[in-house]
């Protein structure tokens, strides 16, 4: 019996030699991708529900949604009011591009009202003027900045600062108080458009104050009581409206 566990002991030890040890298995490790993170999207600009169908093509510029259409050597910048939209230029912007026109619009990159009057005239500037510099990233050699109502106020306040490069300016309906003092140090031609009946903000009188005001402009009063984009709309003159407009910019 001692004989038979010393040869069963034996034969266990061979047959243990025999086997390979089984490693351990191991985790893949991880795959580093060395792409480049993807670029997020630019913000959009919002539906227009009316008005003619405008193909802006969306450009990221800093923080801010922006749409640029057209071609030309030309490019209008335009603000919006207090509470408006890009959707209120359509009309113009379009009229624009079929003349040859460059037009960028864009939406606040803050709510002009909780921003306040003094700051939309500081940071709206500078709006303006990042979207200016892509209009010439795609070729435009000289920009005029316009707006309506605040928007107006936001294109003077623009235009007046020399860094803004501006060939001209058009203010809708624009215009605050105090801001005579700015349109007076323009070096470049403006025009000022308001509706005779307009209430808003006692536009009228400041278009009249800032166009004697300014030395090199023009001051265009219609009747009724279309405000800013709304001028563009109103058929007993909005035909020559666009007409004077094209003049203006045909001369910067």
């Amino acid at each position: 019996m001692r004989a038979w566990g010393l040869i069963l002991v034996l034969l266990l030890a061979v047959s243990a030699c025999g086997q390979e040890a089984t490693p351990a298995a191991q985790e893949p490790a991880p795959v580093v991708s060395s792409a480049a993170p993807e670029a997020s999207p630019p913000p959009k600009l919002v539906g227009c529900k009316i008005g003619p169908s405008v193909a802006f093509t969306p450009v990221q510029v800093q923080h801010l949604a922006v749409g640029i259409a057209g071609d030309g050597p030309v490019g209008v910048v335009i603000a919006n009011t207090l509470d408006g939209y890009h959707c209120d230029w359509l009309v113009w912007a379009d009229h624009l591009i079929k003349s040859g026109v460059r037009v960028a619009v864009f939406e606040y990159g803050f709510p002009p009202r909780m921003a306040g009057i003094s700051a939309m005239l500081d940071r709206g500037p500078e709006e303006m003027m990042a979207v200016a510099a892509e209009l010439r990233k795609q070729g435009a050699q000289k920009i005029v900045y316009a707006g309506g109502s605040l928007g107006g106020s936001v294109a003077l306040a623009t235009a007046a600062k020399p860094e803004a490069e501006a060939a001209g300016v058009v203010s809708l309906s624009g215009g605050l108080d105090g801001q005579a003092e700015t349109v007076k140090t323009l070096t470049i031609p403006a025009i000022y458009a308001v509706a005779e009946e307009d209430t808003s903000g006692g536009a009228p009188a400041l278009a009249k104050e800032l166009h004697k005001a300014t030395e090199d402009s023009e001051l265009l009063v219609y009747p009724g009581a279309q405000h800013a984009g709304g001028m563009f709309i109103d058929d007993r003159y909005a035909d020559e409206l666009l007409a004077k407009l094209d003049a203006f910019l045909a001369k910067v």
